[in-house]
């Protein structure tokens, strides 16, 4: 595993006594490769003291990218105090990854709640090649965690998981996984879901979205397109699916669901490990939330980072923003690689996704991360554009959302050396 610059903190939030507090951790290098059969490899880990028992949510996400000739499939997943790296099967997400005639670069997600007692945790992100034998470069990978105790009330998550497999040939939308909270006051929700596909049926495309307290309205901005494809070429390729969003939610009892159908074409879809988990923060809290959504088609065909979704938050105090970035990538007239990153105000981006898009082939954007800001007005932004295309091709995305929820620094210890921002700034066209 390559050596690089971690990214490690833990912060405390509220001024409620010890047995109250909630805490937040992050951790990830620039890069980490990935050859040899000694895995598997850390990607990235972080750790957390947690005074009372509780609730994690982990979020995990990286861009997987090609650095040699041969097909090679990764396993990803999250771990808790499991440095061997057998990490929690419900967090897997299998990523098939293809030599330079393929230029192939993926992303992927997971996010899993898991429940723990008091004492420190340590979250790992492990990757581990199953299949081949090429290196593969994990960009930007990175690790999140939110500590909730079971007590706490201005902040609650809940998660609701497809156990294994899920298949459907059926085109309707159906429920594969939910959850709830009851008796909140106003508030936000900051909701996430994903899963992987694999090779079923190489002609079935699949069709995702989440919804809110109606089941049958799509939240905007959160439809996702995916497929995989089975021919001589590729020989099976699984793809990573990974949607969001954040909204208002009124007094009473809230409910998140995520569905699945086959979209176009025969056969059958199947999905591993399909979840929905939603993180909500009470209105007027030291939490605050905003967001934009992409609920259409949005095009550009610049060599460079153009502005795709923004949003704003005001903080009184310095903390830290979590920044949470999905959309549907759709394929256009030939083959084209994609870059995506985020960025606050006019600084150095905070984080950078690659994705091939095959011309036959729609593929997830996951991007997620945790940062230090100051107090103040800001602009959170995600730019995408193209990357080493022609330039006849457009970029396309088909729904995305960006969501950003902001914590207010009251204790902070910072381990290591810190925030790596501006040491791998790439915001143009350029993969280092």
């Amino acid at each position: 595993m390559q050596r690089a610059l971690w990214m490690l903190i833990v912060v405390h939030l509220f001024t409620a006594p010890a047995s109250a507090e909630v805490m937040l951790c992050t951790g990830g290098p620039p890069s980490v490769g990935i050859s040899g059969s000694n895995g598997p490899f850390i990607a990235a880990q972080c750790t957390l003291d947690a005074a009372t028992d509780g609730t994690i949510l982990v979020i995990a996400s990286t861009s997987v990218n090609r650095t040699d000739t041969t097909h090679t499939q990764l396993s990803l997943r999250v771990g808790i105090d499991q440095p061997g790296g057998l990490g929690l099967v419900a967090s897997e997400r299998v990523v098939d990854i293809y030599g330079t005639a393929y230029l192939e670069r993926q992303n992927t997600m997971a996010t899993v709640a898991i429940p723990v007692v008091a004492g420190s945790h340590t979250l790992y992100y492990f990757a581990d090649r199953v299949v081949g034998t090429a290196a593969v470069t994990l960009y930007r990978p990175r690790i999140l965690a939110v500590f909730v105790p079971s007590a706490e009330t201005n902040i609650r998550l809940c998660e609701g998981r497809w156990i294994g497999e899920f298949t459907t040939d059926i085109v309707s939308q159906s429920i594969v996984a939910s959850c709830s909270l009851s008796g909140i006051g106003l508030g936000s929700a900051l909701v996430s879901s994903d899963g992987w596909m694999r090779l079923a049926d190489s002609a079935a495309e699949l069709n995702a979205d989440l919804r809110g307290n109606q089941p049958t309205t799509v939240e905007p901005g959160t439809v996702r397109r995916l497929d995989v494809v089975g021919d001589t070429v590729y020989d099976g390729l699984d793809n990573s699916l990974a949607t969001s969003y954040v909204a208002d939610l009124p007094a009473g009892i809230a409910y998140f669901y995520m569905t699945i159908a086959r979209s176009i074409g025969p056969g059958v879809v199947s999905v591993m490990w399909p979840g929905v988990a939603a993180l909500w923060v009470a209105r007027g809290g030291p939490v605050l939330s905003n967001g934009a959504v992409l609920p259409a088609e949005w095009t550009t065909t610049s060599i460079s980072t153009v502005t795709m979704l923004e949003t704003t938050l005001n903080p009184s105090v310095d903390g830290y923003f979590l920044i949470l970035a999905t959309a549907s990538i759709s394929p256009d007239t030939a083959d084209y690689t994609a870059h995506f990153m985020a960025r606050i105000d006019t600084g150095d981006d905070i984080a950078n996704r690659y994705i091939k898009i095959n011309d036959t082939i729609d593929r997830n954007l996951a991007l997620s991360d945790l940062v230090p800001v100051s107090a103040g007005n800001h602009t959170i932004r995600l730019g995408g554009g193209r990357y080493d295309t022609p330039a006849s091709t457009s970029l396309r995305v088909r729904d995305g959302s960006l969501s950003v929820l902001f914590f207010p620094k009251e204790m902070v210890a910072i381990f290591g050396d810190g925030f790596e921002i501006g040491s791998v700034s790439n915001w143009s066209s350029t993969v280092q």
